[in-house]
């Protein structure tokens, strides 16, 4: 396992051209275009960067508006993204939560999803899109250990949009997810999360 380390703007992560946030490509490499770092698995995560939506995302949401064609969407985009209701089988209501998946992406920068799934009664926080990876972690571990003890469901979007359950202890989920917030750099993050439960 190789370790942690950081890199700056302009500096080359790997010798292929990949679709990865915060990098660009050139003559067949990708670039760092952001501050971040390489983590223990070689992956590069940008500390800090805006949430630029890729097809097959998933996404979290809160329905906006419902018309004849669909139902716009807050993505925590500078656009609404759009929901055909051609593509679903269930009818939403204003403010309903919903988990979906990227379908396509417009020039203007709207989004359109598919495979929506309307999510129960409960409350969206806003965390960096950038630390998402580290917030999910590998194979799901962090989000499982999350899940495990405040007691509900919890659903990660890609755009920076974390749904928790009503049944989630929600007081006790948000202090988890600001440590995390403010160590996604750090190396031990699982183990800080793990024993930061156990002390409760």
């Amino acid at each position: 396992m190789s370790e942690r380390r950081i890199v700056v703007p302009g500096e080359k992560i790997a010798d292929t051209a990949t679709r990865i946030p915060g990098t660009y490509s050139r003559d067949g490499k990708t670039y760092a275009a952001l501050v971040g770092f390489i983590d223990e698995q070689g992956k590069y995560i940008a500390l800090e960067s805006k949430y630029k939506p890729m097809i097959e995302d998933v996404v979290v949401g809160m329905i906006t508006d419902a018309r004849h064609a669909g139902y716009s969407v807050d993505l925590l985009l500078p656009r609404e993204g759009f929901i055909p209701a051609r593509t679903i089988r269930i009818t939403l209501q204003l403010g309903d939560f919903v988990v979906a998946k990227v379908r396509k992406i417009e020039r203007s920068g709207m989004v359109e999803v598919g495979e929506v799934r309307r999510l129960p009664r409960g409350k969206i926080v806003e965390f960096p899109s950038a630390k998402i990876p580290r917030l999910i972690g590998k194979k799901s571990s962090m989000l499982d250990i999350l899940r495990n003890n405040s007691g509900g469901d919890v659903v990660v979007g890609n755009n920076g949009y974390v749904w928790m359950s009503e049944k989630c202890n929600i007081p006790l989920l948000l202090k988890a997810l600001d440590i995390i917030r403010k160590k996604a750099h750090k190396p031990g993050l699982t183990d800080t999360i793990t024993k930061f439960f156990e002390k409760r």
